[in-house]
């Protein structure tokens, strides 16, 4: 979650930083020869006093841009793209009055690049959830028999804190895999003790063998408040012979917080 705030909120730093910086070009007066502001230009302007709208009522915000008002920031924005507040004005008059329809369409445009834009960091927020909340020790994917050996899908992560956690993957065991029962096999213990402390296995679905790619989830208590380590193997099988022909792929593997707990 903090890590998400972060985000946003460079997002909106930098976005004010952009639109309190004065170009080469800054207060020098660009019209066409009737006097209006071409779309080219009044597009990102209407952009950016929109985002701006929405922007200066937080407190955090008013205080970055030294308690600028709604008109100074106008002014700023139009002064940054070369024109005037009063050439601004005098713009929007014309459009709401001689060309209604293209002022609709420019908004069209408007709002398909905000929307763009959103899409744009949504995005991030999303990876710095991932990557902020994602335990797993180990990589993302395996494919065996690509892999070495079985011994890659062991793994070994410290947890803590009195909450749940989700082990999520998606495996796909092939027809021609040789492996008897096969399922994931996941204990956590006391960080101080791994090898002489008491264990405690977490249920784990038996996979469905049929080339098809499933996803499979674990639920992870962690009722104390003190260190453990959660340690397994991804694949774990019932087989008695030490070789026998492997043919699996695991995905998309995460250890995370539930979203809601996060």
């Amino acid at each position: 979650m903090k890590s998400e705030y972060m985000i946003i909120q460079r997002f909106l730093i930098l976005l004010i930083t952009l639109l309190m910086m004065y170009s080469c070009t800054g207060k020098v007066e660009k019209p066409d020869s009737s006097g209006i502001i071409p779309e080219r230009d009044l597009i990102p302007i209407l952009m950016e006093i929109h985002l701006a709208d929405g922007l200066l009522p937080n407190p955090k915000i008013r205080n970055w841009v030294l308690s600028a008002d709604s008109i100074t920031m106008y002014n700023y924005i139009a002064e940054k793209h070369g024109y005037s507040k009063e050439t601004l004005d005098k713009t929007m008059h014309y459009y709401f009055i001689s060309k209604p329809k293209k002022l609709i369409s420019i908004y069209d445009k408007i709002l398909a690049r905000m929307s763009e834009m959103e899409s744009l960091l949504e995005k991030e927020v999303m990876l710095a959830r991932e990557h902020s909340s994602n335990f797993w020790p180990g990589e993302k994917n395996y494919y065996i028999p690509d892999s070495s050996d079985i011994g890659t899908l062991d793994f070994q992560a410290s947890l803590a804190g009195s909450r749940i956690y989700i082990l999520k993957f998606t495996a796909a065991i092939f027809p021609d895999d040789q492996s008897v029962h096969p399922q994931s096999r996941v204990f956590s213990c006391d960080a101080d003790s791994i090898m002489t402390g008491i264990r405690t296995f977490y249920e784990s679905p038996v996979f469905i063998k049929d080339g098809k790619p499933h996803t499979y989830s674990i639920r992870i208590f962690v009722n104390t408040f003190e260190p453990i380590q959660l340690k397994g193997n991804l694949y774990n099988i019932d087989n008695c012979l030490e070789e026998w022909q492997k043919h699996i792929n695991f995905e998309n593997i995460t250890l995370s917080i539930p979203t809601a707990d996060i």
